[in-house]
C-alpha cells in the first residue's frame, strides 16, 4: 500500500466520472480501531441497522472490551442477538480480544485493549497494519481494510461484492482476480487520497446502476470505460432493477 502512486489513465477517468456522478465523499474516522473491528464483525451477514443495534447493546451491557473478553460467551451472545448469528460472532469477538490480551502480556504491557491495538497499528505501515489485523482470529482482508480505512483513515481499499463486481466489469482488475486478491491490486494502483471516495462511489454505482443482474448499462456514466458493456447484447441491458 504505497504512499505515492500514479494511477493509470483508465483509473483516473473512472475516478473523475464517479466523482462527477456521486460527489467526493469525505471520511470521518473515529480513531477507534478496536471498536471498529468489533463493529465490523457484528456487521457481517446482517443489515447496518441490526449491527448498530447489536453494537450499542453490547457496549451498554459491557462498558469495556475487557469485560466483553471475560464475560460468559452466552451473555455476550445474548447482548448481540439483534445482529444475527450471535452464537458465531460472540466467540469470534472474544477470540480477538483474548488474542490481543495475550500479545500484550508477552510484551508486558498494561494498556487497555483499545489503546494497545491503536498503538500496534500506529507503529506500522498501512500494509503491515493490514497484515497484522489479518493475523487476528476470524479477520479477513475486507474486515482488516474496513478498520484501517473507516476508523483510521488509512489508504486500504475494502473490496466487497459491489466493489469487486464493478471493478472487474470496468477492467480495473483482471477478470480472474478474486475479491481477496483485489485488495492487493488496489493497494498498488490507487493514490492514497482516492481510496475512500473511490470505495464509496464504486459501492454507490454498484447499487444504483451496475447491478449484479440486469445492469443499467444504457444509463451508465462509465459506459465508455467499461469492458463488460461491450460484451453483452442490447437485449441484456436494462434501465431498471
Amino acid at each position: 500500500m504505497t504512499s505515492s502512486i500514479t494511477p493509470t489513465a483508465h483509473l483516473e477517468r473512472v475516478y473523475k466520472l464517479l466523482v462527477a456522478a456521486y460527489g467526493e465523499p469525505r471520511n470521518e474516522p473515529d480513531y477507534d480501531p478496536l471498536g471498529g473491528l468489533v463493529g465490523t464483525i457484528l456487521s457481517q451477514h446482517t443489515s447496518d441497522i441490526n449491527s448498530e443495534r447489536a453494537y450499542k447493546q453490547l457496549i451498554a451491557t459491557f462498558p469495556t472490551w475487557e469485560e466483553v473478553r471475560d464475560a460468559p460467551t452466552d451473555q455476550v451472545a445474548e447482548a448481540i442477538r439483534s445482529g444475527g448469528l450471535a452464537n458465531i460472532k460472540a466467540p469470534r469477538i472474544q477470540d480477538v480480544l483474548l488474542t490481543l490480551t495475550e500479545q500484550q502480556r508477552k510484551q508486558e504491557g498494561k494498556k487497555t485493549l483499545s489503546a494497545y491495538l491503536s498503538d500496534e497499528l500506529g507503529k506500522r505501515s498501512t500494509e503491515e497494519a493490514w497484515q497484522y489485523l489479518r493475523n487476528l482470529p476470524g479477520v479477513g482482508p475486507k474486515t482488516a481494510a474496513c478498520v484501517l480505512m473507516f476508523n483510521l483513515n488509512r489508504p486500504a481499499m475494502p473490496v466487497d461484492t459491489h466493489v469487486h463486481r464493478v471493478s472487474r466489469r470496468l477492467g480495473l482488475i483482471g477478470a480472474k482476480v478474486s475479491a481477496d486478491q483485489a485488495h492487493l491490486v488496489y493497494a498498488k494502483i490507487t493514490p492514497p487520497e482516492w481510496v475512500y471516495p473511490l470505495h464509496v462511489n464504486l459501492i454507490t454505482h454498484g447499487r444504483q446502476v451496475c447491478h449484479a443482474q440486469r445492469p443499467a448499462c444504457l444509463d451508465c456514466t462509465l459506459y465508455d470505460e467499461c469492458l463488460y458493456a461491450g460484451s453483452i447484447t442490447p437485449q441484456e441491458m436494462n434501465t431498471s432493477n
